[in-house]
């Protein structure tokens, strides 16, 4: 077994107020066998993946952190959705298969299976759509990824060596360690509290006198909480059309794209930002080290190029922001406090409370996901997609995944937040500036 850090644990006991499960697409081209056979397949290969063989188990009254213990990959586990689909009714199905959310202490992660897949992207005819749903505690945008990848390289006849032990001993061991490092957390918490404070205060004078720091955006339409249904769309463009052969990097290249379609959905707005995350140096044995950063789209800019520029050095201000030294004191105090009072913290946040103003109207999630040398049977992926969650001041998120020379920008929503209609028009306002923006960079 293995005790849960504090990112992960908070993760785990968020997720009760906002679900936050991910789910990673990989489409296929014709993997040359049906589909119960890929599942078998991709059941034996989860066998020998370590991170797909475990389970959360709790520790009573919050003594401590929940615990990771060995749970054998289970062949229920890969649900295979039957009939013949087009792309988007495959999204349809996803957006509602996420109302289920998985419950860790029973099993992390589930894996579904669409095909054949009629109009797949860039696939052709008979695509596999494969989708890995997984508990967001079991680790970020980056693990999860390479999570995949072990699952799809992993050899069907080696699996992983399990080690079961009774939840009851689990706990029981679990809680007395808990207690008896309940005296130096409180202590650290204490003397981290103070040193943050001390330094919080020394920058944020700094920050005054720096007009460029991140502030707040107003909310908008889309800055509401959504139903339990959502919408799903995905665009798939060449990485080098996207950002101008190179001359501009994915995420500066996909941020300038929604300064200008977003504006257009949102009302012509005086200014648009974006909660973006960004990931951070590992800590320890943390499964999710990352944070979300404020970054302004430039509105003020009219040239694209010009635009784009600002909008790298912005991203790049707030990654040095949010690793300032208050910031990194504060995360560490917090990070010592007894797992009872983090799990209380949890349970007191008021999903109805709406703020006065937002990090970002909107957020974006953008990973590299590797090289394209998947397989899947005979099948080669040809793209991968994301969906960050939802939630109640954040009704529209993008993603933004690179798999190889392809880049997939994906859009989630709720139909409480955009109907079908205004959605699609959103996502052609996308797929037109992306010739815009991509001619932009490349001559900025």
């Amino acid at each position: 077994m293995q005790r849960m850090a504090h990112a992960d644990a908070v993760s785990y006991w968020m997720s009760a107020s906002i679900p936050n499960d991910q789910f990673l697409l990989y489409c296929f081209a014709d993997p040359g066998m049906d589909l119960d056979g890929c599942a078998i397949q991709l059941w034996a290969r989860a066998r020998a993946v370590p991170d797909l063989n475990l389970r959360i188990v709790d520790v009573p009254g919050a003594l401590d952190h929940p615990y990771w213990v060995d749970a054998p990959a289970r062949a229920e586990q890969v649900v295979v959705h039957t009939g013949s689909h087009t792309w988007q009714s495959c999204l349809d199905v996803l957006g509602a298969t996420m109302r289920e959310q998985l419950a860790p202490t029973e099993a992390a992660w589930r894996l579904h299976l669409f095909g054949p897949v009629a109009d797949a992207p860039r696939a052709g005819r008979d695509a596999v759509v494969v989708v890995l749903q997984i508990v967001h505690a079991l680790g970020d945008g980056r693990r999860t990824a390479q999570i995949a990848r072990e699952l799809f390289d992993a050899p069907a006849d080696v699996p992983v060596p399990i080690r079961l032990r009774s939840d009851v001993l689990t706990r029981g061991l679990a809680a007395a360690g808990g207690v008896a490092r309940m005296p130096w957390q409180m202590a650290a918490v204490a003397t981290g509290g103070v040193r943050s404070y001390r330094l919080a205060r020394h920058e944020e004078a700094t920050r005054r006198a720096d007009r460029s720091s991140p502030g707040g955006y107003a909310l908008s339409s889309v800055n509401v909480g959504p139903d339990d249904d959502r919408s799903l769309r995905v665009i798939t463009v060449d990485r080098a059309e996207l950002t101008g052969g190179g001359a501009s990097s994915v995420t500066t290249a996909a941020l300038t794209l929604l300064s200008v379609a977003l504006p257009r959905l949102l009302g012509d707005p005086p200014s648009v930002g974006v909660e973006l995350t960004v990931g951070r140096v590992p800590d320890g044995l943390a499964r999710n080290n990352f944070g979300n950063v404020s970054v302004d789209l430039a509105l003020d800019v009219d040239d694209l190029g010009d635009r784009a520029r600002q909008i790298s050095l912005r991203i790049d201000d707030a990654r040095r922001h949010a690793t300032r030294a208050a910031a990194a004191v504060a995360r560490q105090a917090e990070m010592s406090a007894p797992a009872f009072l983090t799990r209380w913290g949890t349970t007191r946040f008021d999903t109805s409370r709406k703020p006065a103003q937002v990090t970002g109207n909107t957020v974006v999630s953008s990973v590299n996901r590797g090289p394209a040398d998947l397989r899947l049977g005979a099948g080669t992926v040809v793209f991968s997609a994301g969906f960050p969650a939802l939630s109640p001041v954040q009704g529209l998120t993008h993603g933004i995944h690179g798999l190889g020379d392809t880049v997939a920008i994906s859009v989630t929503t709720s139909p409480a937040v955009l109907g079908s209609a205004e959605l699609d028009r959103y996502v052609e306002d996308l797929r037109s500036a992306i010739a815009v923006v991509g001619a932009s960079v490349s001559t900025g």
